[in-house]
Protein backbone atom coordinates (compact mmCIF):
# COMPACT_ATOMS: atom_id res chain seq x y z
CA UNK A 1 0.00 0.00 0.00
CA UNK A 2 1.77 3.18 -0.72
CA UNK A 3 0.82 6.57 1.46
CA UNK A 4 1.60 10.09 -0.27
CA UNK A 5 2.10 11.56 2.79
CA UNK A 6 4.66 8.45 4.19
CA UNK A 7 8.19 10.85 5.30
CA UNK A 8 10.23 8.23 5.61
CA UNK A 9 11.34 4.23 5.93
CA UNK A 10 10.60 1.69 8.65
CA UNK A 11 13.67 -0.40 8.92
CA UNK A 12 12.36 -2.19 11.93
CA UNK A 13 9.90 -4.10 9.60
CA UNK A 14 10.95 -7.48 8.17
CA UNK A 15 11.39 -6.59 4.84
CA UNK A 16 12.07 -9.37 1.92
CA UNK A 17 13.95 -8.01 -0.85
CA UNK A 18 12.20 -9.44 -4.36
CA UNK A 19 14.63 -9.37 -7.01
CA UNK A 20 14.25 -11.01 -10.39
CA UNK A 21 16.56 -14.12 -11.02
CA UNK A 22 18.75 -13.35 -13.56
CA UNK A 23 20.72 -9.84 -13.17
CA UNK A 24 24.41 -10.70 -12.92
CA UNK A 25 24.85 -6.98 -13.41
CA UNK A 26 22.99 -5.82 -10.39
CA UNK A 27 23.72 -8.56 -7.65
CA UNK A 28 26.15 -6.57 -6.01
CA UNK A 29 23.92 -3.87 -5.74
CA UNK A 30 21.42 -5.89 -4.40
CA UNK A 31 23.91 -7.08 -1.98
CA UNK A 32 24.67 -3.79 -0.90
CA UNK A 33 21.03 -2.67 -0.40
CA UNK A 34 20.45 -5.58 2.22
CA UNK A 35 23.35 -4.85 3.72
CA UNK A 36 22.73 -1.05 4.06
CA UNK A 37 18.80 -1.62 5.25
CA UNK A 38 20.71 -3.62 7.71
CA UNK A 39 23.07 -1.07 8.92
CA UNK A 40 20.32 1.53 8.92
CA UNK A 41 18.54 -1.52 12.03
CA UNK A 42 21.55 -1.91 13.69
CA UNK A 43 22.58 1.89 13.84
CA UNK A 44 18.56 2.56 15.11
CA UNK A 45 19.49 -0.03 18.07
CA UNK A 46 17.12 -2.69 16.21
CA UNK A 47 19.65 -5.64 15.78
CA UNK A 48 18.38 -7.80 13.24
CA UNK A 49 19.18 -11.11 11.17
CA UNK A 50 19.82 -10.47 6.97
CA UNK A 51 17.20 -8.89 5.04
CA UNK A 52 15.54 -12.61 3.02
CA UNK A 53 16.37 -12.19 -0.71
CA UNK A 54 13.65 -13.91 -2.91
CA UNK A 55 13.92 -14.47 -6.66
CA UNK A 56 10.49 -13.94 -8.68
CA UNK A 57 10.44 -17.72 -8.34
CA UNK A 58 10.18 -17.56 -5.07
CA UNK A 59 7.22 -15.13 -3.66
CA UNK A 60 7.35 -14.05 0.07
CA UNK A 61 4.08 -14.13 2.23
CA UNK A 62 1.05 -11.51 0.93
CA UNK A 63 1.53 -10.11 4.34
CA UNK A 64 5.80 -9.41 4.41
CA UNK A 65 6.69 -5.58 3.31
CA UNK A 66 8.87 -6.23 -0.01
CA UNK A 67 11.34 -4.00 -1.63
CA UNK A 68 10.04 -5.10 -5.94
CA UNK A 69 13.05 -4.76 -7.87
CA UNK A 70 12.85 -5.08 -11.66
CA UNK A 71 15.03 -4.69 -14.86
CA UNK A 72 13.63 -3.83 -18.56
CA UNK A 73 16.28 -5.99 -19.92
CA UNK A 74 17.23 -2.35 -22.10
CA UNK A 75 21.03 -2.25 -23.34
CA UNK A 76 23.52 -1.27 -21.16
CA UNK A 77 23.23 2.23 -23.10
CA UNK A 78 20.08 2.54 -21.12
CA UNK A 79 20.84 3.93 -17.02
CA UNK A 80 17.47 5.20 -16.62
CA UNK A 81 15.64 4.30 -13.47
CA UNK A 82 12.42 5.17 -10.90
CA UNK A 83 11.46 4.21 -7.69
CA UNK A 84 8.51 4.92 -5.03
CA UNK A 85 7.69 3.92 -1.37
CA UNK A 86 5.00 2.84 0.84
CA UNK A 87 4.42 1.89 4.47
CA UNK A 88 4.80 -1.69 3.45
CA UNK A 89 6.00 -1.88 -0.81
CA UNK A 90 9.13 -0.22 -2.57
CA UNK A 91 9.56 -1.13 -5.92
CA UNK A 92 12.62 -0.01 -8.17
CA UNK A 93 12.49 -0.45 -11.70
CA UNK A 94 15.86 0.15 -14.10
CA UNK A 95 15.87 0.24 -17.75
CA UNK A 96 19.22 -2.17 -17.70
CA UNK A 97 20.91 -3.52 -15.03
CA UNK A 98 22.78 -1.04 -15.22
CA UNK A 99 19.23 1.26 -14.52
CA UNK A 100 18.30 -1.07 -12.14
CA UNK A 101 21.53 -0.34 -10.13
CA UNK A 102 21.23 3.82 -10.07
CA UNK A 103 17.66 2.92 -9.21
CA UNK A 104 19.36 0.76 -5.87
CA UNK A 105 21.76 3.81 -4.77
CA UNK A 106 19.36 6.43 -5.64
CA UNK A 107 16.92 5.37 -3.07
CA UNK A 108 19.65 4.52 -0.38
CA UNK A 109 21.33 7.98 -0.90
CA UNK A 110 17.68 9.69 0.07
CA UNK A 111 18.07 7.67 3.29
CA UNK A 112 21.10 9.49 3.74
CA UNK A 113 23.67 7.01 2.99
CA UNK A 114 26.36 8.33 1.15
CA UNK A 115 30.00 7.03 -0.39
CA UNK A 116 32.60 10.39 -0.39
CA UNK A 117 35.20 8.27 -1.35
CA UNK A 118 36.53 4.78 -2.05
CA UNK A 119 36.08 2.56 1.14
CA UNK A 120 34.31 5.41 3.09
CA UNK A 121 30.67 4.97 3.89
CA UNK A 122 28.74 7.25 6.02
CA UNK A 123 25.67 6.11 7.88
CA UNK A 124 22.43 8.59 8.93
CA UNK A 125 22.02 8.76 12.40
CA UNK A 126 17.89 7.58 13.43
CA UNK A 127 15.11 10.60 14.08
CA UNK A 128 15.26 11.50 17.37
CA UNK A 129 12.40 9.84 19.41
CA UNK A 130 11.29 7.54 16.36
CA UNK A 131 15.00 5.64 15.67
CA UNK A 132 13.12 2.87 13.49
CA UNK A 133 12.53 5.20 10.95
CA UNK A 134 15.09 6.78 8.38
CA UNK A 135 13.44 9.86 6.72
CA UNK A 136 13.27 10.59 2.69
CA UNK A 137 15.62 13.47 1.44
CA UNK A 138 14.81 15.44 -1.18
CA UNK A 139 17.25 14.30 -4.03
CA UNK A 140 18.45 15.49 -7.53
CA UNK A 141 15.94 18.47 -7.39
CA UNK A 142 12.82 15.97 -6.43
CA UNK A 143 10.75 16.05 -3.66
CA UNK A 144 8.26 13.47 -2.43
CA UNK A 145 7.71 9.94 -2.05
CA UNK A 146 5.25 8.16 -4.06
CA UNK A 147 8.07 9.05 -7.29
CA UNK A 148 10.53 10.76 -5.54
CA UNK A 149 13.12 10.22 -8.27
CA UNK A 150 11.98 9.63 -12.19
CA UNK A 151 14.92 10.05 -14.09
CA UNK A 152 13.34 7.93 -17.36
CA UNK A 153 13.90 9.70 -20.11
CA UNK A 154 14.52 12.87 -18.52
CA UNK A 155 17.91 14.60 -20.24
CA UNK A 156 18.77 16.25 -16.89
CA UNK A 157 19.81 12.76 -15.80
CA UNK A 158 22.34 11.86 -18.98
CA UNK A 159 24.88 8.93 -18.82
CA UNK A 160 27.73 9.67 -16.31
CA UNK A 161 31.32 9.31 -16.88
CA UNK A 162 34.15 9.47 -14.32
CA UNK A 163 37.41 10.81 -15.41
CA UNK A 164 40.11 10.39 -13.15
CA UNK A 165 42.02 13.86 -12.66
CA UNK A 166 45.54 13.33 -13.53
CA UNK A 167 48.08 10.84 -12.51
CA UNK A 168 48.07 10.44 -9.28
CA UNK A 169 43.96 9.69 -9.76
CA UNK A 170 44.98 7.15 -12.01
CA UNK A 171 47.20 5.51 -9.73
CA UNK A 172 44.82 5.36 -7.37
CA UNK A 173 42.30 3.86 -9.13
CA UNK A 174 44.28 1.24 -10.56
CA UNK A 175 45.90 0.61 -7.42
CA UNK A 176 42.76 -0.03 -5.66
CA UNK A 177 40.52 -1.13 -8.47
CA UNK A 178 37.52 -3.14 -6.59
CA UNK A 179 37.49 -0.15 -3.76
CA UNK A 180 37.24 2.42 -6.86
CA UNK A 181 34.92 0.72 -8.93
CA UNK A 182 32.38 -0.16 -6.04
CA UNK A 183 32.67 3.55 -4.82
CA UNK A 184 31.81 4.44 -8.59
CA UNK A 185 29.04 2.31 -8.86
CA UNK A 186 27.85 2.99 -5.68
CA UNK A 187 27.92 7.11 -6.88
CA UNK A 188 25.81 6.33 -9.96
CA UNK A 189 28.49 6.67 -12.83
CA UNK A 190 27.48 4.50 -16.22
CA UNK A 191 31.72 4.68 -16.85
CA UNK A 192 34.78 5.39 -16.11
CA UNK A 193 37.02 6.89 -18.54
CA UNK A 194 40.99 6.37 -19.08
CA UNK A 195 43.31 7.48 -21.19
CA UNK A 196 44.41 6.05 -24.59
CA UNK A 197 48.10 6.13 -23.29
CA UNK A 198 46.95 4.26 -20.15
CA UNK A 199 45.86 1.41 -22.03
CA UNK A 200 48.79 1.45 -24.22
CA UNK A 201 51.41 0.90 -21.19
CA UNK A 202 51.67 -2.70 -20.49
CA UNK A 203 52.02 -1.96 -16.58
CA UNK A 204 48.80 -1.11 -16.27
CA UNK A 205 47.07 -3.31 -19.22
CA UNK A 206 47.01 -5.97 -16.37
CA UNK A 207 45.18 -3.52 -13.66
CA UNK A 208 42.79 -2.29 -16.33
CA UNK A 209 41.56 -6.17 -17.32
CA UNK A 210 40.93 -6.31 -13.23
CA UNK A 211 39.39 -3.15 -12.81
CA UNK A 212 37.07 -4.54 -15.98
CA UNK A 213 35.79 -7.07 -14.41
CA UNK A 214 34.56 -5.45 -10.74
CA UNK A 215 33.64 -2.95 -13.60
CA UNK A 216 31.32 -5.91 -15.01
CA UNK A 217 30.04 -6.28 -11.57
CA UNK A 218 27.93 -3.20 -11.12
CA UNK A 219 27.20 -2.79 -15.51
CA UNK A 220 29.91 -0.11 -15.40
CA UNK A 221 31.14 0.64 -19.20
CA UNK A 222 34.82 1.07 -19.50
CA UNK A 223 35.89 3.50 -21.77
CA UNK A 224 39.48 4.82 -23.14
CA UNK A 225 40.60 8.52 -24.19
CA UNK A 226 38.88 11.43 -22.91
CA UNK A 227 40.44 14.90 -23.81
CA UNK A 228 42.45 13.12 -25.81
CA UNK A 229 41.75 14.16 -29.75
CA UNK A 230 45.39 15.78 -29.81
CA UNK A 231 47.19 12.46 -29.28
CA UNK A 232 46.27 11.85 -32.45
CA UNK A 233 48.77 13.59 -33.82
CA UNK A 234 51.54 13.50 -31.61
CA UNK A 235 53.77 16.73 -30.33
CA UNK A 236 56.45 14.84 -31.54
CA UNK A 237 56.39 15.64 -34.86
CA UNK A 238 56.55 19.29 -34.87
CA UNK A 239 60.03 19.79 -35.10
CA UNK A 240 59.99 18.31 -38.73
CA UNK A 241 56.47 18.64 -40.00
CA UNK A 242 54.86 21.93 -38.55
CA UNK A 243 52.36 21.47 -41.47
CA UNK A 244 50.78 18.85 -39.45
CA UNK A 245 50.03 21.26 -36.73
CA UNK A 246 47.40 24.28 -36.95
CA UNK A 247 48.49 27.81 -37.73
CA UNK A 248 47.59 30.58 -35.96
CA UNK A 249 48.48 33.89 -36.93
CA UNK A 250 50.73 33.37 -40.09
CA UNK A 251 52.60 30.89 -37.44
CA UNK A 252 52.27 27.13 -36.85
CA UNK A 253 51.87 26.07 -33.07
CA UNK A 254 52.82 23.07 -31.33
CA UNK A 255 50.11 23.69 -28.73
CA UNK A 256 46.60 22.48 -29.02
CA UNK A 257 45.01 19.94 -31.62
CA UNK A 258 46.28 20.37 -35.26
CA UNK A 259 45.57 21.24 -39.11
CA UNK A 260 42.96 18.72 -39.65
CA UNK A 261 43.21 19.41 -43.68
CA UNK A 262 46.82 18.36 -43.71
CA UNK A 263 47.30 15.35 -45.71
CA UNK A 264 50.39 14.45 -43.65
CA UNK A 265 48.00 14.91 -40.24
CA UNK A 266 45.45 12.82 -41.83
CA UNK A 267 47.91 9.60 -42.79
CA UNK A 268 49.50 10.47 -38.84
CA UNK A 269 45.97 9.85 -37.54
CA UNK A 270 45.61 6.63 -39.38
CA UNK A 271 48.73 5.27 -37.81
CA UNK A 272 48.67 6.53 -33.82
CA UNK A 273 45.21 5.75 -33.74
CA UNK A 274 45.69 1.92 -35.32
CA UNK A 275 48.15 1.98 -32.63
CA UNK A 276 46.04 3.52 -29.78
CA UNK A 277 42.52 1.76 -30.55
CA UNK A 278 44.35 -1.74 -30.98
CA UNK A 279 46.37 -0.95 -27.68
CA UNK A 280 42.77 -0.10 -26.00
CA UNK A 281 41.22 -3.12 -27.75
CA UNK A 282 39.62 -3.97 -23.32
CA UNK A 283 37.57 -0.72 -24.16
CA UNK A 284 33.66 -0.98 -24.36
CA UNK A 285 33.80 2.75 -26.60
CA UNK A 286 36.13 5.58 -26.84
CA UNK A 287 36.08 9.26 -26.46
CA UNK A 288 38.46 12.10 -28.38
CA UNK A 289 37.27 15.40 -26.93
CA UNK A 290 39.26 18.70 -27.70
CA UNK A 291 41.36 20.25 -25.39
CA UNK A 292 40.32 21.71 -21.95
CA UNK A 293 39.42 25.53 -22.39
CA UNK A 294 40.89 25.26 -25.76
CA UNK A 295 37.77 23.72 -27.43
CA UNK A 296 37.09 26.88 -29.94
CA UNK A 297 41.09 26.73 -31.17
CA UNK A 298 41.91 25.17 -34.21
CA UNK A 299 43.47 25.97 -37.25
CA UNK A 300 43.56 29.16 -39.41
CA UNK A 301 46.15 27.68 -42.70
CA UNK A 302 44.18 29.29 -46.02
CA UNK A 303 42.29 25.55 -46.57
CA UNK A 304 41.27 25.30 -42.41
CA UNK A 305 39.94 28.80 -42.43
CA UNK A 306 37.11 27.91 -44.66
CA UNK A 307 35.66 25.65 -41.77
CA UNK A 308 34.82 26.61 -38.24
CA UNK A 309 36.18 25.48 -35.48
CA UNK A 310 33.47 23.10 -34.58
CA UNK A 311 33.63 22.14 -38.31
CA UNK A 312 37.35 21.06 -38.39
CA UNK A 313 36.66 19.26 -35.12
CA UNK A 314 34.09 16.94 -36.85
CA UNK A 315 36.95 16.59 -39.90
CA UNK A 316 39.20 15.24 -37.39
CA UNK A 317 36.81 12.85 -34.97
CA UNK A 318 35.39 11.50 -38.89
CA UNK A 319 39.52 10.61 -39.35
CA UNK A 320 39.24 8.55 -36.52
CA UNK A 321 36.12 7.06 -36.32
CA UNK A 322 37.25 5.76 -39.62
CA UNK A 323 40.83 4.04 -38.48
CA UNK A 324 38.44 2.65 -35.33
CA UNK A 325 35.65 1.46 -37.83
CA UNK A 326 38.24 -0.57 -39.96
CA UNK A 327 39.66 -2.59 -36.41
CA UNK A 328 36.07 -2.68 -35.06
CA UNK A 329 33.12 -1.95 -36.51
CA UNK A 330 30.94 -2.40 -33.31
CA UNK A 331 32.91 -0.06 -31.27
CA UNK A 332 32.04 4.06 -31.08
CA UNK A 333 33.45 7.24 -30.19
CA UNK A 334 31.97 10.09 -28.30
CA UNK A 335 32.71 13.68 -29.25
CA UNK A 336 32.52 17.08 -28.02
CA UNK A 337 29.85 19.68 -29.81
CA UNK A 338 27.08 21.99 -28.72
CA UNK A 339 23.94 22.09 -30.19
CA UNK A 340 23.57 23.97 -33.86
CA UNK A 341 27.64 23.61 -34.43
CA UNK A 342 29.55 21.21 -36.54
CA UNK A 343 28.18 23.00 -39.80
CA UNK A 344 27.24 20.72 -43.33
CA UNK A 345 30.19 18.71 -42.30
CA UNK A 346 28.28 14.29 -42.36
CA UNK A 347 29.39 12.30 -39.09
CA UNK A 348 30.52 9.13 -39.24
CA UNK A 349 28.30 6.53 -37.89
CA UNK A 350 30.08 5.23 -35.27
CA UNK A 351 30.22 8.75 -33.45
CA UNK A 352 28.11 9.95 -30.90
CA UNK A 353 27.60 13.40 -29.53
CA UNK A 354 28.43 14.96 -26.42
CA UNK A 355 27.17 18.59 -25.79
CA UNK A 356 28.35 18.60 -22.02
CA UNK A 357 31.49 16.92 -20.60
CA UNK A 358 32.18 15.33 -17.27
CA UNK A 359 35.32 17.79 -16.27
CA UNK A 360 32.68 20.93 -17.31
Amino acid sequence: MYNPCMTGFDVSKDWVILSPSDIPHAEKSVEDLSRCIGLLACHAGKPKPAIVSATSGSLPPETAPVIVLNSEGSGPGRNGFEWRAGNERVEIFGESERGLCNGIYSFLASLGISWPAPGQEKIPAPQAGNPQIFSFAALDGSCGVSAPSHYKGNAAFPWRRFVPAGKREIRTALKKSEAFVTWAGRNRFDAVVFPLAVFGSGKTGRKLKQLKQFAGDFGIVLEAGGRDLSSLVPRKHFFFHRDYFRMEDGRREKKHHFCPTSPGAIRIIGKEGKRLFQAARDAEAFSLWPDKGAEAIWCSCPTCRAFSPPEQNRIAVNAAADVLSALNPAASISYYEKTGEGGNIPLRKNLFRMERLPDD
